[in-house]
């Protein structure tokens, strides 16, 4: 999970949200989130799947949600350029956080696609 800054103006300020962003040139939604990824908490994930429909109302129609797999420890989070801090959370820990409406329909159908155990 991402801990967003609190600079008003950008989508969920101070919240804690999914890694994500926008796509450069033509890049799949799976190069994206590899991307992504890789610049907000400097790792590399894999297995990417799209997270089953429907999607939230509050999330955008052009947006992918994806869910990919990583199983290197915490301390190998490094966080980017931007945001106040990059963690991994447990799913059940997550609705503890300050996250967006949106994660309490997403939370259930990454649940259902994972293994116990498995974070956010």
């Amino acid at each position: 999970m991402h801990h967003r800054d609190h600079n008003p103006g950008i989508a969920w300020p101070g919240h804690w949200t999914p890694i994500g962003g926008w796509c450069e040139g033509r890049e799949t939604a799976e190069e994206t989130a590899e991307r992504e990824v890789a610049e907000e908490a400097g790792i590399t994930v894999s297995g990417l799947r799209p997270v089953p429909d429907p999607q939230h109302d509050l999330v955008h129609p052009l947006t992918r949600v994806l869910h990919g797999v990583w199983d290197g420890p915490e301390s190998d989070l490094q966080l980017g350029n931007e945001g106040l801090a990059v963690r991994m959370v447990p799913l059940d820990e997550v609705p503890l956080l300050k996250v967006p409406p949106y994660m309490q329909h997403y939370l259930p159908l990454l649940a259902a696609g994972q293994s116990p155990g498995r974070r956010a």
